[in-house]
């Protein structure tokens, strides 16, 4: 009987198997790297999603979306593609790609694995994005400008809107602009206006570190990133909290705040570059060798370890972290037009939405169509891009009314911050309905 020679290398079919085997939390480091062989020998796009899928419950967001970029350039953009983009965008601090991903896997792939799941985040996450207050437009406005200003490098026109645009109305945005263009003695008291306007955020705290070291006030700028500390709740985040603090001369507290993150996540490889870069500020070169030499066992493609290792030297974070997101979100707004939703249809969700278990759908797919059709092009942008929370609550209260839900319209227009504004909406758009039901009646 002939002797069976084995092949040394193995298909990829093998290494997947493999891989699927390693299903306890701990051994994920293993099944990455198994599945890693199997997406080098085959290039399926499938595995390249299965490997993101293992790398983001181990917050190596980077990894996750090299894999992810794998996968739509070799299969396509998918609705599980667009799910997974979603959730790195989340823990890279984009809500608005991360809300574009998740209505775009449901409208690729409405009866996906992924549906039920991007549609209860759609409904019940809570988006942060800043709805203007009545009377902050022009604000807001001069805030862009000011910006588009700084960022073509004209720091006195930027400093002149952001000016104005304080002046026009107290908003958070123009507040942190001062202070970041104004010298740091008199940018202090903007930053702080800025803190209380936005309730805390922590990219406020992180700006007034910086301001406050940069006076020679350390101990100040140490209590201001204490606070922040707590609130660094995505990557980006924390990428924001280790540049404040190494600006502030705060590398232990950089430190700290990484190494309780990698205690619940420790084979992130994000964190682990993070930790390392912490590790060489602080003059501790051998314990940052085992953490770049750890980093790269979970991920050797990983482009920013591979440079440190080559460059000792560097301490600077990673210019291009996030860079492949960006291209990801460029497919995700790129989705074809034939298959986005209107604005209409965005607006009608969007009511469903706050008016679940007060109005049924068909009343509201029945009632407000005719009255957008009557809006100005201006107003319908700004409820597409909800500038408009008074015009939206006031469709919201007109919907309740026809719905004979009176009280309740009425508690919805006492609750509103602008209530004389959406008095004159609400009185706006039932005459606009009145208007078009007569219309309708003169057809016949």
């Amino acid at each position: 009987m002939k002797n069976k020679v084995v092949p040394f290398e193995r298909p990829a079919a093998y290494w997947a198997v493999r891989a699927r085997r390693h299903r306890a939390p701990d051994s994920r480091g293993d099944k990455a790297r198994l599945l890693r062989k199997a997406l080098e020998k085959s290039g399926d796009p499938a595995l390249a999603l299965e490997l993101c899928g293992i790398y983001g419950e181990m917050d190596c967001y980077t990894a996750a979306e090299k894999c992810l970029f794998h996968a739509a350039l070799n299969g396509g953009i998918t609705g599980e593609v667009c799910f997974q983009i979603a959730c790195c965008a989340f823990n890279r601090g984009d809500e608005a790609l991360a809300e574009a991903a998740l209505d775009g896997s449901l409208r690729l792939d409405p009866d996906g694995p992924c549906s039920e799941q991007a549609q209860d985040i759609l409904e019940t996450y809570p988006w942060t994005y800043d709805a203007p207050l009545p009377g902050r437009a022009r604000s807001d406005t001069l805030c862009r400008r000011a910006r588009n200003a700084l960022a073509a490098g004209d720091e006195t026109q930027a400093l002149k809107l952001a000016q104005r645009a304080w002046r026009k109305g107290k908003s958070k945005d123009a507040a942190w602009l001062l202070g970041a263009l104004l010298p740091p003695k008199k940018g202090i008291g903007y930053l702080r206006q800025g803190l209380i306007l936005s309730g805390g955020m922590p990219e406020g705290y992180f700006a007034l570190a910086d301001a406050l070291a940069h006076l020679g006030r350390t101990e100040e700028a140490r209590s201001a990133l204490a606070d922040a500390l707590p609130r660094c709740d995505t990557l980006r985040r924390c990428e924001g909290f280790c540049l404040a603090a190494w600006r502030s001369g705060a590398e232990d507290m950089a430190l700290e705040l990484i190494e309780e993150k990698l205690r619940r996540m420790p084979q992130s490889v994000d964190y682990l570059r993070l930790k390392y870069l912490c590790l060489m500020r602080l003059g501790r070169k051998d314990q940052a060798g085992r953490t770049l030499e750890a980093l790269l066992e979970i991920d050797p493609d990983d482009g920013a370890g591979l440079w440190y290792r080559r460059h000792p030297e560097g301490m600077e974070m990673d210019a291009a972290g996030g860079a492949l997101l960006t291209a990801l979100g460029g497919m995700v707004y790129a989705i074809p037009e034939r298959l986005r939703r209107g604005p209409l249809n965005r607006l009608l969700h969007l009511l469903a939405m706050m008016l679940a278990g007060r109005a049924d759908i068909p009343l509201i797919y029945r009632a407000v169509p005719p009255l957008w059709r009557r809006l100005s092009p201006a107003e319908k942008r700004a409820l597409d891009e909800r500038r408009s929370p008074c015009l939206t609550g006031a469709l919201a209260a007109v919907v309740l009314l026809l719905a004979g839900k009176k009280e309740e319209a009425e508690g919805m227009l006492s609750a509103a911050p602008g209530r004389k504004r959406m008095l004159r909406q609400m009185r706006r758009l039932v005459r606009l309905s009145e208007e078009e039901q007569e219309h309708a009646l003169r057809q016949f």
